[in-house]
């Protein structure tokens, strides 16, 4: 690794001496994790480190551990499921699955039929569930193709979709209303989850598109 790709990585992660880099080349597209010891396990309640997404387009500061994809971020981190290899994983910074939620993520990837875009994955704050707030970064939503102001349907899993309104943010981030809350409260997301989302065309009139959210938690024994 080296010349100019190797420094606007270590210009974009504000990397210097003694920093950890940890790179994991078990997969197709290896992956470099920036670890930041010591931080908080949840990103920020604030607007400010709401959904950044670690790429080379849109780092930004922010607890945790970023995750930059070496060769392109084009690619899907999935050896098995060559359908999703055209879209990509797309992380809020900080972000960092443990092994059992990996585990479940597979899981999801595997059973990806008619889904568009990336993937999105996100961990739950207090921003997303007290406040009532969630948005999807520019990346994920720029791949969808949708009005700037319009109607998703959300469900988890297979479940039933509850319509949600959502507009466009001036830094082209998809914002749903507070009806958000009500799915959140209905499907008993939690702070502190690790949740997929991802994306389906809709065939109702009404919605512009379907939101399914996967949440990555164990069930209770």
């Amino acid at each position: 690794m080296g010349g100019n790709d190797w420094a606007k990585f270590v210009a974009d992660f504000n990397l210097g001496p003694g920093a950890f880099v940890v790179f994991d080349t078990s997969k197709r597209s290896a992956m470099a994790y920036v670890a930041h010891l010591g931080f908080a396990h949840l990103a920020s309640d604030g607007d400010r480190d709401e959904d950044i997404v670690a790429d080379e387009d849109e780092v930004d500061e922010g607890a945790g551990g970023e995750v930059f994809n070496i060769e392109s971020d084009e690619e899907v981190l999935n050896d098995d499921h060559e359908e999703v290899d055209a879209r990509e994983l797309v992380y809020t910074q900080g972000c960092v699955l443990n092994d059992a939620e990996g585990s479940l993520l597979d899981v999801v990837l595997t059973n990806n039929e008619g889904y568009i875009g990336s993937f999105f994955i996100h961990r739950l704050t207090t921003t997303n569930i007290s406040t009532e707030l969630m948005k999807i970064p520019r990346k994920v939503l720029e791949q969808l193709n949708l009005p700037l102001v319009g109607v998703a349907g959300i469900c988890l899993g297979a479940g039933e979709c509850i319509s949600v309104a959502y507009h466009t943010d001036c830094d082209g981030r998809m914002v749903f209303n507070n009806r958000w809350g009500v799915f959140a409260t209905q499907t008993n997301l939690q702070e502190g989850d690790a949740i997929v989302f991802s994306f389906k065309p809709s065939n109702g009139d009404h919605m512009n598109m379907i939101c399914v959210v996967h949440i990555l938690r164990m069930p209770a024994a």
